[in-house]
């Protein structure tokens, strides 16, 4: 039985379920936000804004055991979808999407960078804001050296261009061998100042590379930009999966929905052979989805000579399309858009 056919009978045995004794379905009602199967793994959103207060959590005790006694449904997570704390919308900008990773050194950022670019090769008008503060690496990532500079009248920050993405990132602001040191404060008005001061024009997506864990950039970028959605990256050993879950709840009692996983570094590949080794462990992004109800987007081998074009500047979807990596990369466009569509949110003609 696959993914799709257990989503159909979830949705089907929910619009049986009506609001009150003669009342519309709870489908109908929009109560159910968004239903997600992978594998046997199924995951109900539920829409607070549509269901009265204090009935939240009788239905998700009315609705789980209905769920869970599915033929084909062997784990159920049923869940309200917080009200949203960000409601601002940054101008021209169609689509903010948040990338992000429990632990450093998980290829989130080379992640966030590629997958820009190809949805800019695609035709989408596509932005990245390397909002990873701490360490700032688009510039490395995308062959971008120099300075920004301002817009013609003063009053704003021209962002960077490579391979069709509009790019703004801290390290186009400071020394290269500079220190940030920004907590609270300085963080809101810091990264208010680059998602709201720099001149973006009109744009599809915005993807935002967020630092690793959970801090106060985090809370400030859910803020700031409205972030309609975000991707979760993660490495396929323990460590980075159970990191990645802490994540993976803030953004949930952000309100900011979860496209879906996606899991680097899966393997290593040799040069010679082709073998697929497993030295950063294996598993973990299976067993996250597994356990989240969230759609497993991508599975990411690590190719040596691929990473080497990275820290060349030269993005592996340009260097190396046809390479494992690069079609992997490729693919996850694809599923981001089959993701964005589900969450009604639509990157026009292009996803």
């Amino acid at each position: 039985m696959n993914a799709e056919s257990i989503e159909d009978r979830v949705r089907r045995t929910l619009d049986r379920v009506t609001v009150g004794p003669n009342g519309p379905s709870i489908m109908a009602a929009g109560l159910v936000h968004d239903v997600v199967a992978t594998g046997g793994a199924v995951r109900v959103l539920l829409d607070l804004d549509c269901i009265p207060d204090g009935e939240a959590d009788p239905l998700v005790d009315m609705l789980t055991p209905l769920v869970r006694g599915l033929p084909g449904v062997e784990r159920a997570v049923i869940k309200p979808r917080p009200r949203r704390l960000g409601t601002s919308r940054l101008p021209g900008i169609g689509c903010v999407l948040g990338v992000h990773s429990g632990k450093g050194g998980v290829g989130k950022s080379t992640i966030a960078a590629n997958l820009a670019v190809a949805l800019a090769r695609r035709g989408a008008r596509a932005g990245l804001l390397d909002a990873d503060v701490y360490g700032p690496s688009a510039p490395t990532l995308l062959g971008i050296a120099g300075r920004a500079t301002e817009s013609a009248d003063g009053r704003r920050i021209e962002p960077r261009e490579a391979h069709g993405v509009k790019v703004m990132s801290l390290g186009f602001l400071m020394a290269a061998e500079k220190a940030l040191i920004w907590r609270g404060s300085l963080v809101d008005e810091g990264l208010g100042q680059l998602f709201r001061d720099v001149a973006w024009g009109d744009l599809d997506v915005l993807v935002v590379d967020l630092p690793p864990g959970t801090s106060d950039v985090h809370l400030a970028t859910a803020r700031d930009s409205a972030l309609d959605a975000v991707l979760t990256v993660t490495a396929p050993g323990a460590v980075s999966v159970q990191d990645v879950r802490r994540g993976m709840e803030m953004f949930a009692d952000l309100a900011v929905p979860c496209l879906g996983i996606v899991e680097n570094m899966a393997g290593v590949v040799c040069r010679s052979c082709g073998h697929v080794a497993q030295v950063f462990g294996s598993g973990g992004g299976p067993k996250l989805a597994q356990e989240t109800g969230l759609p497993l987007l991508a599975s990411i081998p690590f190719e040596p000579e691929v990473a080497a074009a990275c820290d060349g500047g030269t993005p592996v979807v340009v260097a190396a399309q046809g390479s494992l990596v690069g079609q992997a990369l490729e693919g996850l466009a694809t599923e981001l858009g089959a993701g964005l569509a589900r969450l009604r949110i639509r990157v026009e003609g292009h996803l």
